[in-house]
């Protein structure tokens, strides 16, 4: 029954998957937020972030079915947004948000790669936001390997398309380097490359992160060793995907693993990888009554780490 009706992409799914997500976010504010300061000003900063995640979750659909990155259904939103119910304080801070948003806006253009169409242009396009990404979170130009991935395995990595990407990626960040320099504030710029981590993982020791970090990671095994095998025999743009999805997921943890702190709303950054990868392996499987299985525990497992 689940499997049939989340095995669809319309709107009424798309509708119902919001109400789910509706759930766990005024849940979680109601028990993060002292009732002193519900007020006027605190209602407006939580449809603020509503909207903010309404523009996460649109550029998330594109991705995915732009690109066919999963078949004609709604598994992949539906994980995605299950996804803040294993990790509730991800819905907590609006810059993860909005970094997140540039980092689906800079993928959308690195999964494009795949069209020849207008294919300087979206080279350009994907150097750009890499650069705005290196100047709001300097880590988070290790992205650019996705990118040259991308050029290798649909394209052609050549004299002329790396120019373009660097030409793109210097377009931001020497706007910056000037805007520093007029105003004196080189040392800001500087400090974009003191990277330092102290690779401190007390997050994890946390049991309402560590249980669902062990569900997760169990799952995502499975799903990489059932699923590449298999794609590794396909040739074609499904296969550089897969490639592309796996380099992404790589990424966006070791993103996580060099930041000088880590909290829970920093992992939003593995949430895209993630929910595909599972996403895929939930469409192999054959039969309709372990897909129910598989939804259902999905579903009911927030629901329990919330209550516990």
């Amino acid at each position: 029954m689940l499997a049939n009706f989340f095995g669809k992409s319309n709107p009424v799914n798309f509708i119902v998957i919001f109400f789910i997500f509706l759930g766990f976010f005024f849940i979680h504010s109601s028990i993060s937020t002292p009732s002193a300061i519900f007020n006027f000003s605190f209602v407006l900063d939580l449809l603020l972030m509503l909207t903010f995640f309404l523009v996460f979750f649109f550029f998330f659909n594109f991705i995915l079915s732009k690109n066919k990155l999963t078949l004609y259904n709604s598994y992949g939103f539906l994980i995605f947004v299950l996804l803040f119910g294993f990790f509730p304080g991800s819905m907590s801070s609006r810059h993860e948000l909005l970094l997140n948003i540039l980092v689906l806006v800079y993928l959308r253009r690195v999964y494009s790669l795949r069209s020849g169409k207008d294919l300087y242009k979206k080279i350009f396009d994907s150097g750009f936001w890499l650069g705005i990404l290196f100047l709001v979170a300097p880590k988070t130009v290790l992205f650019g390997i996705l990118l040259f991935l991308s050029i290798w395995l649909f394209q052609k990595i050549n004299l002329r398309t790396l120019l373009i990407t660097f030409l793109g990626f210097l377009a931001p960040v020497l706007c910056y380097v000037a805007y520093c320099f007029w105003f004196n504030q080189t040392e800001e710029f500087i400090a974009l490359f003191l990277w330092y981590a102290n690779y401190n993982f007390d997050l994890f020791t946390d049991s309402s992160i560590f249980i669902p970090s062990i569900v997760l990671g169990t799952l995502l095994m499975i799903s990489i060793l059932v699923k590449t095998p298999k794609v590794v025999s396909i040739s074609g743009n499904y296969r550089n995907y897969w490639v592309l999805i796996l380099f992404n997921l790589f990424i966006a943890f070791t993103v996580l693993l060099i930041q000088n702190t880590l909290n829970e709303s920093q992992l939003l950054l593995l949430f895209f990888p993630i929910s595909i990868i599972l996403t895929n392996w939930l469409e192999s499987i054959q039969k309709p009554f372990l897909k129910n299985i598989f939804i259902a525990a999905f579903l009911i497992a927030p629901i329990i780490l919330f209550t516990i």
